[in-house]
């Protein structure tokens, strides 16, 4: 899974306000989660502690 696949699928659980093209979404997720790439690298890579650690931080639901 890439990079840009991953945050699309976590935007579609993050309202971050009006329907935007997939570039905007991307650009606005990376934007608000700048602090957070490192997290989203690994995740995209398979890290599933990673992903765990990066719902959390976008307040997502984390099942354990």
């Amino acid at each position: 899974m890439t990079e840009d696949e991953l945050i699309l699928l976590l935007c579609k659980e993050i309202d971050l306000g009006e329907e935007e093209s997939e570039e905007a979404l991307i650009k606005k997720f990376r934007e608000k989660y700048r602090d957070q790439s490192d997290l989203i690298t690994k995740a995209s890579q398979g890290d599933s502690n990673a992903l765990l650690r990066l719902r959390w931080q976008c307040g997502l639901k984390v099942i354990t």
